[in-house]
């Protein structure tokens, strides 16, 4: 692999950046599909009990458990047992509707892309509806006996609430969902037959000889589990190990297992970096296979994109797309819960991936803090690892792209539905993907704005269509001053 920028220390990166922005305890580990490259920890996994951070350090990672449980996911898609686009009613054995959408069928792929129209219900940022018990955010955290079915379909439950579903059309809108990725983890026990936890386990963590899990009390080095720290005027909250292990989900009857996947793995950086090197490995990680090749080209390819907000505006299967290091697309997951903040991030085809959590920010501005930790050290090990000087080519076909590169890797992108008007359009997402391009939608507008080349263009010409984006093919790639051969039943740029 080339290295752009050899200068760089992330040590020093890493340690000045926890520092500056008052971090309690992290771990940071940057890896390939080879191994890991380099790996940091700081400060204390335990203020109370003056225990410092070490390599094998056990955090409960929050939302990049969605990525994680994707892949679960996947394995049952690989054995015909599950079909992304099949109507989630058929696995959870009764029919889910949104009210105001009656006739629309909801998706496995929708679930995974967050375009479901199923949310959480009651907003849980707001001090307001914290005695609230309806709906997801309401009965999430507490030992409540009600089953996923109720809260789905049973406006007479009384921890039903039509805030669970959005008035939009299913497919058409995104809208992040905890819930959604609870419903997917339910799904996977009705079709294997295994509570999500231990799916996990027997499937995943244990095949790869990692201590992990989605419950605290089945992790085997419990003392390794990191207190979680969360800023308040009065002095930080904490969260101990303890809380976890004593506490935590209730086992409930398959299929309604929904609380806790969205956000609930415990696992150290270390451990979690061998999972991102699934990705890297295009399926398998120190000779053990996960996931065939095509399975992870499929999670890996832009499948959605928008603008929600800042932080969301692509998405692939349970992963989102950002380009907040300004160099490369990375895809992965973010986590933010209990004090915690974290990421997950890779790059296939640059083959280079970075881990990063803390255990609590000791300032009121977590957030922001956050943000630029994350961008600074994505930037850095980016910079450091990453040839940004991969010369990419791609064979545009009628339902399938093959990107060439001159790595020592290829990516194969499932284009379903991608042209429309005589090939005179081209679906958003796959042009976006191929360019590496990470765009912005405005909905309003519908216009498409991005950055390619350092430089800005707008694209007015866009059809919405079946819930897709369509922008002109070859006018494009005129106005980028990419070149291309048009051949009889393909394009070809590069």
């Amino acid at each position: 692999m080339k290295n752009t920028i050899n200068n760089i220390n992330l040590k020093d990166l890493y340690e000045s950046l926890a520092k500056e922005y008052k971090l309690i305890g992290s771990n940071f580990v940057v890896a390939n599909d080879k191994g890991i490259l380099e790996s940091f920890c700081y400060g204390k996994a335990s203020l109370e009990d003056n225990i410092y951070t070490n390599e094998d350090t056990i955090y409960r990672i929050a939302s990049i458990s969605k990525t994680v449980g994707s892949i679960g996911l996947m394995m049952l898609v690989e054995k015909g047992l599950i079909d992304l686009d099949e109507d989630i009613s058929k696995y959870l054995g009764y029919l889910v509707r949104n009210p105001h959408y009656p006739n629309d069928v909801i998706t496995v792929r929708m679930i995974t892309l967050q375009t479901s129209s199923i949310q959480d219900g009651y907003d849980d940022e707001n001090p307001a509806y914290d005695d609230i018990t309806k709906g997801y955010n309401g009965v999430n955290g507490r030992s409540i006996d009600v089953s996923l079915k109720d809260l789905l379909t049973n406006p007479n439950c009384p921890y039903y609430t039509p805030l669970t579903f959005g008035n939009y059309q299913p497919g058409s809108r995104w809208c992040y969902s905890n819930f959604g990725c609870g419903i997917m983890a339910c799904i996977i026990e009705k079709v294997s037959g295994e509570t999500y936890v231990e799916y996990m386990e027997n499937h995943l963590f244990k095949p790869l000889g990692i201590d992990a899990s989605f419950k605290a009390s089945r992790i085997k080095n419990k003392d390794l589990i990191a207190t979680m720290y969360s800023y308040r005027q009065k002095g930080l909250r904490n969260w101990s190990k303890e809380w976890f292990t004593n506490g935590g989900y209730t086992f409930y009857p398959l299929g309604d297992n929904f609380r806790g996947p969205a956000g609930g793995l415990f696992i150290s950086m270390k451990n979690l970096a061998k999972i991102m090197r699934i990705f890297l490995n295009y399926g398998t990680v120190d000779g053990v296979k996960v996931l065939n090749r095509e399975t992870i080209e499929q999670m890996y390819q832009m499948q959605w994109c928008g603008l929600p907000d800042d932080s969301y505006r692509a998405k692939g299967i349970q992963m989102k797309i950002q380009k907040d290091n300004e160099l490369l697309p990375l895809r992965g997951h973010t986590g933010s819960a209990y004090g915690v903040r974290s990421f997950m991030f890779f790059n296939l085809e640059a083959n280079i991936g970075g881990c990063f959590i803390t255990n609590g920010i000791n300032s009121s501005n977590e957030d922001v803090n956050a943000k630029t930790v994350f961008k600074e050290l994505q930037k850095g090990y980016v910079k450091k690892y990453a040839d940004l000087n991969i010369c990419k080519k791609a064979i545009f076909n009628k339902d399938s792209i093959l990107i060439y590169s001159n790595s020592f890797k290829q990516r194969k992108i499932i284009a379903k539905d991608m042209y429309l008007l005589d090939n005179k359009f081209i679906k958003l997402v796959h042009l976006m993907d191929v360019l590496d391009i990470v765009p912005i939608f405005s909905e309003d507008k519908l216009t498409v704005s991005f950055t390619y080349n350092n430089q800005d263009y707008f694209i007015d010409n866009v059809i919405y269509y079946h819930n897709n984006l369509y922008i002109p093919f070859t006018k494009t790639l005129d106005l980028l001053d990419i070149k291309y051969l048009v051949d009889k039943d393909s394009v070809k740029i590069g």
